[in-house]
């Protein structure tokens, strides 16, 4: 079981089953709703995941699409703003910022995605892969029943 929490402690949620590995997301919605160089990201099955105090603290947001679905949709606690897990329309998944995880979900960085818009201040500086644009799925095929 993986656990997390809003930076006020008023939202916890848990999750059993594996996250994806995690992804620095540099497009320009991103850095913006995260506040940072680049969002990170993962997903996490939602068969297995619930919210155990503070669900109803939540707020949500919802982007107009840019080209396909699903909506950009991002959560975050009314209380503190911290970034919280959020459903992917028609996916079986929960969207993930593991900076809020209170446990080791297991997963690692392992990609940088549309790295065209990266901020003009920031230099990446591992040697992840990186992706002008949209990289091929979520890669969720890491992803284990």
């Amino acid at each position: 079981m993986t656990r997390g929490s809003c930076f006020c402690g008023a939202v916890k949620f848990q999750f059993s089953g594996e996250m994806t590995p995690i992804q620095y997301c540099h497009a320009e919605r991103c850095r913006k709703s995260s506040g940072a160089a680049a969002a990170v990201e993962a997903l996490a099955p939602i068969e297995g995941f619930e919210w155990v105090s503070g669900e109803d603290n939540l707020t949500h947001f919802e982007a107009p699409l840019l080209d396909k679905p699903p909506a950009y949709r991002k959560s975050f606690c009314s209380t503190c703003g911290s970034p919280m897990p959020s459903e992917l329309d028609g996916l079986p998944y929960m969207f993930i910022n593991p900076g809020v995880l209170d446990d080791d979900p297991g997963s690692r960085p392992f990609r940088h995605a549309f790295t065209a818009q990266k901020a003009c201040w920031h230099e990446i500086t591992d040697q992840l892969p990186q992706h002008e644009a949209l990289p091929d799925g979520p890669n969720v095929d890491t992803l284990k029943e």
